[in-house]
């Protein structure tokens, strides 16, 4: 997988490859852009100077042209380091997969365009800092202490016992993100969320230091449940396979996912009927290795 694949197949690359090299732009600067990406705008201004740049010097890079040739010259570089990586080979296997989406032509499939979450994850799986699951990614991380001041204050002493001796400290763990689409469309197939926790706790297994895995979410509202009863399985590590939904830490902002495509979740928003809270969950390492060790019918 490399650039060359990329502008042998889609041409109309080459004019972008070599515009950026006209701007002083080599193969290590692109990889250095995208692993400096982040959640915030400011962290993407690079490849917004650098588009403008490039249409100032009459240079057409149509929709996501720049983005998918940044992300080519990463998946170049990050490739042979994944086969290193203690993971599952499932999730190798899943993470070659979207290496391979990202080297499609500019426009075809879904947009990569900067300044959008697809863009993001996408720069975090090339750069080896997300990992694909399924239609749930994860991300190294933990469990922020500023967090115990949004719980309510009577939750806090226990929900430090839990953490401590439970879950074995606050980090380091695997923290969940939903995949972007089209990945996340399978969340409604039970089978296909078991396999991405399946995948999850075996690579968990692989890495010793991690504590466990956690995730801080609108669908683990124990009222959410209650309403929508098809988000069970995201919710049966915690409630059934020796995890725990910890406590709440507010409501969930209105950008989390809860509104998408869901005429009559937009409604009840709207008219205060439905305000989900973000709420914790842990589901610590022994627990998750566990639970794999039983589910043997998932490896395939």
């Amino acid at each position: 997988m490399t650039t060359s694949i990329l502008i042998e197949h889609a041409p109309e690359m080459a004019p972008v490859a070599s515009g950026l090299r006209d701007l002083g732009k080599t193969s290590s600067d692109c990889v250095a852009v995208v692993r400096s990406v982040k959640d915030t705008w400011k962290s993407q201004s690079e490849v917004f100077s650098w588009k403008e740049a490039l249409r100032q010097r009459g240079i057409k890079a149509e929709g996501d042209a720049v983005e998918r040739l940044l992300l080519a010259y990463a998946v170049e570089e990050a490739a042979p380091g994944l086969e290193l990586l203690p993971l599952h080979h499932s999730v190798k296997t899943l993470m070659r997969k979207e290496f391979l989406a990202y080297l499609k032509a500019p426009g075809k499939g879904s947009q990569l365009l900067a300044g959008t979450d697809p863009f993001v994850s996408a720069c975090k799986i090339a750069s080896l800092r997300r990992f694909v699951a399924g239609p749930l990614d994860w991300v190294i991380s933990g469990l922020p202490r500023s967090w115990l001041y949004k719980m309510t204050l009577s939750r806090i002493p226990e929900a430090l016992w839990y953490i401590a001796t439970e879950f074995g400290g606050f980090k380091p763990a695997f923290y969940i993100h939903v995949g972007p689409a089209p990945r996340n469309r399978s969340l409604v197939i039970p089978k296909e969320v078991n396999k991405a926790f399946y995948r999850m706790a075996k690579s968990l297994e692989l890495q010793p230091e991690m504590k466990g895995i956690l995730c801080a979410s609108w669908f683990h509202d124990p009222a959410v449940l209650r309403a929508t009863p098809h988000l069970a399985p995201l919710n049966d590590p915690y409630l059934k396979y020796g995890g725990r939904i910890v406590a709440t830490l507010g409501p969930a902002p209105a950008d989390s996912g809860f509104l998408e495509h869901n005429r009559e979740r937009q409604i009840l928003y709207e008219n205060g009927q439905f305000r989900p809270s973000l709420t914790l969950a842990m589901w610590p390492r022994r627990a998750a290795i566990a639970w794999a060790q039983h589910h043997p019918e998932l490896e395939n």
